[in-house]
């Protein structure tokens, strides 16, 4: 593994998911969250700098897994959206749908508008590991 190419897909993955997260959840749906909030005091919470931490943690997972498993879901950009489809599923889609189960109050259409946008994100990061890695 090429430690420059790595890094620098992982930063703009980082980059790419921190600003796309922030204009998803910080700006298109965040109302959602308020009217949630607001109908149960005290249930959610915004810690920024850990929402920033795990999207740097994240992106340089899915670089590796771009890096090192690519080539098994046929490399190149189809693998890295291959990859990032396969990690959203495994990740916070199934995390909403237990968090759909497990409280009251989200709801059906938020969890499905959050899973395709997960998914839809993750793909592109993928995407986008895979592009910057190969051609760095």
């Amino acid at each position: 593994m090429n430690a420059g190419r790595f890094v620098g897909a992982s930063v703009a993955v980082f980059l790419f998911r921190t600003i796309l997260n922030y204009l998803f959840y910080g700006v298109l749906v965040h109302g959602r969250f308020e009217a949630m909030a607001a109908a149960h005091p005290g249930i959610l919470r915004e810690v920024i700098p850990a929402y920033v931490t795990l999207d740097l943690i994240v992106a340089f997972i899915l670089t590796y897994l771009v890096v090192k498993a690519g080539a098994a879901f046929g490399g190149g950009i189809k693998g890295g959206v291959m990859l990032g489809i396969l990690v959203a599923l495994l990740g916070p889609v199934l995390a909403s749908l237990n968090f759909f189960f497990g409280v009251t109050f989200y709801p059906a259409d938020f969890v499905a508008t959050e899973s395709i946008y997960q998914i839809v994100a993750h793909a592109v990061q993928g995407a986008i590991a895979a592009a910057i890695y190969k051609s760095a």
